[in-house]
């Protein structure tokens, strides 16, 4: 396990607001993966997902568009996370084609997937990024400042969909 990451991903106040919402709702889930086919849609991506990043681990809560075993586990080690460096990054996030980038192309979940480009913008609640809204696609693609609203949208939709799914 990568410390470092455990490290900046483990603040505490960042994992307690996390944990201040009810992300196993199934009418929360439900709503979140309308967001997430919404937004696949607009931008014309195969795959749009609504991620929670904890300490070790992206907790997919919403998704359009995902199969086989990152569905069926409803996510991935943090470290193969491309939602994980829009999180650390606390500002949209874009990937090109990670098969030619240098930071991702060792990448596991890129190889075992295909996918090869990433648009994520940061879900922020109580002060942290606590996730992210994305696309990801198999094809390489230059996403546009449009692109990039598009999923700012999504996301303040989201985020105001959890707000009322917060545990009192």
């Amino acid at each position: 396990m990568n410390t470092d990451l455990f490290d900046r991903l483990g603040v505490p106040e960042r994992i307690r607001e996390i944990a201040g919402y009810d992300l196993f709702d199934e009418d929360l889930r439900t709503s979140l993966d309308a967001i997430a086919k919404r937004s696949a849609g607009l931008l014309e991506a195969p795959i749009s997902m609504v991620s929670m990043i904890l300490d070790t681990s992206q907790f997919i809560i919403g998704s359009y568009g995902l199969s086989g075993w990152v569905a069926d586990a409803e996510g991935t080690p943090a470290e193969w996370a491309m939602c994980t460096h829009t999180v650390l990054a606390g500002e949209p996030y874009c990937v090109v084609d990670g098969t030619q980038d240098p930071r991702h192309a060792d990448n596991p979940f890129l190889r075992m997937t295909g996918m090869r480009s990433y648009l994520g913008v940061p879900l922020i609640g109580g002060g942290h990024a606590l996730g992210a809204h994305c696309v990801i696609d198999a094809r390489p693609r230059i996403f546009t400042d449009v692109d990039r609203a598009v999923l700012a949208d999504g996301a303040e939709k989201v985020m105001r969909l959890l707000d009322a799914y917060r545990l009192r």
